[in-house]
């Protein structure tokens, strides 16, 4: 069965799938995206992804084209359609199309897709998030985190051309994933997980208001608070990096990916809180995922 997809009020097959070479996601990175994951017919944190792609809007002054709650249902119908146990889902909202200016009053009707993609990534991929159970090799890119003051990392925007490149970096280099630094040298995340260390006992990560408050990042802290696993989001430096006795990173697509190497410094593999933190959210995955039909 093909994947379905929906863009602008149709369902279609995912080869199907198209928007306006006009519209202003195209031409200015104008807009705000979630990714979401679904096992077994259940969507993870469907509710926390809509909540925050409905912050997003407002922080961009994005009006939705449709309320979260039908969105919401928009995606639970996509999945039913494509009658697909595990799936990997993009949830799209562009400024729309239009004359090609930057002024918004150009652009009638934001644009809504909701992209259905195979869980399983391209095989040139592989080692990054197929082969789960190797850890990541990471090196620290030269491009730097977009700061604060410049942009509200909390928004989940389409323009990720920085981490783009840091990921190119990385791959040049010949590693897995990169690392980017903030302007003040602070370690801030990987171009599309977060970054946690575990340093005797303490689960550690950046603050989030220099990164993306991910979901499966505050998923992770809220499944330590209940465990007792004593967690601090502070500055880190790639000292504290080095130095850890575990580091993995997380992302509504990986999990939890554990490190294995940061800049040619070894890294305990797959400790016993990375472990943990990764079978519970699986598990979670399975049981309170929220069902598609």
């Amino acid at each position: 069965m093909p994947l379905i997809c929906y863009v602008n009020g149709e369902f279609v097959e995912a080869g199907e799938a198209r928007v306006s070479a006009f519209d202003h996601g195209f031409l200015y990175g104008d807009g705000i995206f979630e990714s979401l994951t679904s096992t077994g017919g259940r969507i993870f944190k469907l509710r926390e992804h809509m909540d925050r792609l409905e912050r997003s809007a407002r922080a961009l002054r994005l009006a939705l084209p449709e309320t979260k709650e039908r969105i919401a249902a928009i995606v639970k119908e996509s999945v039913r359609r494509s009658k697909v146990g595990d799936v990997y889902i993009r949830i799209i909202v562009s400024r729309g199309e239009g004359y090609p200016l930057l002024d918004p009053r150009v652009v009638s009707r934001p644009t809504l897709a909701v992209l259905l993609h195979d869980a399983s990534p391209p095989v040139t991929t592989a080692t990054t998030y197929r082969n789960r159970g190797e850890g990541l090799r990471l090196k620290t890119a030269g491009v730097r985190k977009v700061p604060p003051e410049c942009f509200e990392p909390r928004v989940k925007s389409l323009n990720y051309l920085n981490n783009v490149l840091a990921r190119i970096e990385a791959i040049e280099a010949g590693f897995d994933e990169a690392i980017l630094l903030d302007l003040r040298g602070f370690v801030a995340e990987a171009p599309g997980e977060n970054i946690f260390i575990v340093k005797d006992g303490m689960l550690k990560t950046p603050r989030a208001h220099q990164v993306l408050d991910g979901i499966t990042r505050r998923t992770v802290l809220d499944i330590a608070a209940r465990a007792g696993i004593p967690a601090q989001e502070s500055d880190l430096t790639l000292y504290d990096l080095y130095t850890a006795d575990e580091v993995f990173l997380t992302s509504s697509f990986s999990r939890v990916h554990a490190v294995a190497e940061v800049d040619g410094r070894s890294i305990p593999l797959s400790g016993p809180i990375t472990r943990q933190l990764r079978r519970e959210i699986i598990e979670m995955e399975r049981t309170e995922g929220e069902p598609v039909g």
